[in-house]
């Protein structure tokens, strides 16, 4: 037994947290739906809420994409399994002396549709408070399960960087091959975790792609909307994940 079986293995079983729509998936996904060994499936873009992300960079770039394209649930999970409602407590509205509205959280994988009908994933909502494991696992089952061909995420994070000067980033990735020759910021250090980290380093322990940006925002722009790395940075080598000049169903 592996490593990795044994360590999947001390989880309680991931396909328990989440839900698949069947109907969605075979409409969108067609005979990815089940895809056989092999198969170039479509792209997952995720960032979760809740971890650094200076200037909401990642939360900017997921709501471009779900407000400007079509978007169809595919898969959405058991957020109370997963979240700590007193560290990540929803609003709810009060109106005169009722209430009114409650801002449910989620944690979900949509199916999105750019202009040129080129079809990708996006993993959105709240970061998991609990289970990180069996929530990595659960991603990784879908992640084979449609035959994902790229994970890719971008986040934030606050640098001593002018607003002045050209966007930089940080590249990292699960294979040298997909940073290229982004610019090194950093030699080994010791950071604090998150669920997208976690996921990308499983992720390369199973042998998939996957890859990511930190993109430096001015530390004194940290606390705001950072909108400039909109559109994404992935232009510059093979298109942004999901595009028809990236890997794609």
């Amino acid at each position: 037994m592996s490593n990795d079986d044994e360590r999947n293995g001390s989880v309680r079983d991931p396909r328990e947290i989440y839900e698949v729509d069947e109907q969605a998936v075979e409409a969108e996904l067609g005979t990815l739906a089940h895809a056989p060994d092999g198969a170039v499936g479509p792209v997952l873009i995720h960032a979760l809420r809740g971890f650094v992300d200076a200037g909401n960079v990642g939360e900017l770039v997921l709501d471009h994409l779900r407000s400007e394209l079509d978007s169809t649930r595919l898969v959405t999970f058991d957020v109370d399994e997963l979240l700590d409602y007193r560290s990540k407590r929803s609003t709810m509205t009060f109106d005169v002396n009722t209430w009114s509205d409650y801002d449910e959280p989620y944690l979900a994988i949509d199916h999105v549709r750019d202009a040129e009908g080129t079809g990708f994933l996006v993993l959105h909502g709240f970061e998991p408070d609990l289970q990180w494991e069996r929530f990595v696992a659960a991603v990784i089952q879908i992640v084979e399960r449609f035959g994902v061909s790229l994970s890719a995420t971008v986040h934030g994070v606050p640098m001593g960087v002018p607003h002045t000067r050209p966007l930089t980033t940080t590249a990292h990735a699960t294979t040298p091959s997909l940073v290229g020759e982004a610019s090194a910021w950093f030699g080994k250090v010791k950071v604090p975790s998150s669920a997208a980290a976690l996921l990308e380093l499983r992720l390369g322990q199973r042998g998939h792609d996957a890859l990511g940006y930190a993109v430096h925002v001015p530390h004194y722009l940290a606390q705001s909307p950072f909108p400039r790395p909109l559109p994404w940075r992935w232009r510059r080598s093979s298109g942004p994940p999901g595009s028809t000049s990236a890997r794609r169903r």
